[in-house]
């Protein structure tokens, strides 16, 4: 197998993975805006739970979303870097870029992203049986203008911040790993949630809202999953061949050390106990808990390693083309499954959204089919590269 080869295949398995990772984000917000049901695992306060077995694997499946698009995002960080690097890109050039990228997406965010969920609130009608309650959140909500944020601001800031750490060593990208989960852990198992936090403070490491800001993706527990790629890209450069096999039993091992953790009832923040299976696998999102991290980590690397043994296969070029594509699809998905939603003002049934989900899914893959075949006739740094 040539090098050119061999980078393709690589390349192929993150591809697949996002795309994969994609569609089940397209699950997770079809049931918010069509089926209108939502859930928010956060630190410290009341968790309504799940009402059905449906509801929560459709939940459940969407966790491994936000890991994988950090991690990955991780891992292309430092393989963009490098091949930039052998067309003869400077040092500085990078860094510029990854500030420009990061800064896209975070303009993404306030002029794309939020008129979409805009839109989709403004179209629903609240029915007691059908929509739960507002969720209860971290902190003080106050009567003055605050600052919100989505997953857009923990990608993009983690960008900003992960395009200046590709030339560490591996042993320092790991020691950022694990100290991020390390002081995210101790700081909110030293803070009350009824309490009003810093602005700093919500940016940084608490998710919920007090005054100032509303922030559900803080940067340094999703930074340590970013460098955590970023040092997984390093060990796929340095060992191609067994990298697929390695992420197998990583991942697997991950796997074991979350069902050891939850049996001892530790590592989750205390949402739920573990007194019945769907207690088991309720985990605490915002901030990523250990236990969440673990399960989710371990089950993309074992994908990781799935898809790079099903790359070329033509049946998955839709889902390629999605990773290929993922910010355009994720701002394209939330505008589609917004107007859907709009002949489902008050929710539906499960099976009902499931059917828009897919049906949705066929539209994003003409309108991304087209839009990838433009981006690649565009210049490496151009501002469509970005998107």
């Amino acid at each position: 197998m040539t090098t050119s080869t061999n980078t393709t295949y690589r390349t192929d398995s993150i591809d697949l993975l996002r795309g994969f990772i994609m569609l089940l984000m397209a699950l997770d917000h079809a049931s918010a805006m069509v089926g209108r049901r939502h859930f928010s695992e956060l630190w410290g306060v009341p968790f309504r739970g799940y009402p059905d077995l449906g509801w929560w694997l459709t939940r459940f499946l969407s966790h491994l979303c936000a890991p994988g698009f950090f991690f990955l995002m991780g891992m292309s960080i430092y393989l963009f870097a490098q091949k930039r690097l052998q067309s003869e890109w400077s040092n500085q050039k990078i860094y510029t870029y990854f500030l420009k990228r990061g800064g896209v997406i975070l303009l993404l965010m306030f002029f794309l992203e939020f008129p979409a969920w805009g839109i989709s609130m403004a179209l629903q009608i609240q029915d007691p049986s059908i929509s739960a309650p507002s969720v209860q959140m971290p902190g003080a909500p106050g009567k003055y203008f605050f600052i919100p944020t989505s997953v857009l601001y923990g990608l993009g800031s983690c960008m900003i911040i992960a395009g200046f750490l590709w030339k560490l060593k591996p042993w320092q990208l790991l020691s950022i790993t694990v100290g991020s989960f390390a002081l995210s852990w101790w700081y909110i198992s030293n803070s009350n949630p009824n309490v009003a936090f810093s602005f700093f403070e919500h940016f940084l490491l608490v998710p919920g809202m007090s005054p100032g800001a509303l922030v559900i993706y803080p940067i340094i527990p999703w930074l340590g999953i970013t460098t955590f790629g970023m040092f997984w890209a390093q060990l796929l450069q340095k060992k191609p061949q067994q990298i697929y096999t390695i992420s197998a039993f990583t991942g697997l091992f991950f796997i074991l050390i979350f069902v050891a953790l939850r049996l001892l009832e530790w590592g989750n923040f205390s949402i739920a106990n573990n007194d019945t299976w769907i207690a088991f696998f309720t985990l605490v999102k915002y901030p990523p808990s250990l236990t969440f991290a673990l399960i989710t980590c371990g089950i993309n690397l074992v994908l990781l390693s799935i898809f790079a043994r099903l790359s070329g296969k033509a049946w998955l070029h839709p889902v390629k083309v999605f990773g290929q594509t993922a910010m355009f699809f994720y701002i394209a998905h939330l505008y589609l499954y917004a107007f859907i939603g709009a002949a489902f003002r008050m929710g539906c049934d499960i099976k009902v959204m499931y059917l828009c989900w897919l049906s949705g899914l066929v539209i994003l893959y003409v309108i991304c089919q087209r839009f990838l075949e433009f981006k690649k006739g565009t210049a490496n740094d151009s501002f469509w590269r970005m998107i």
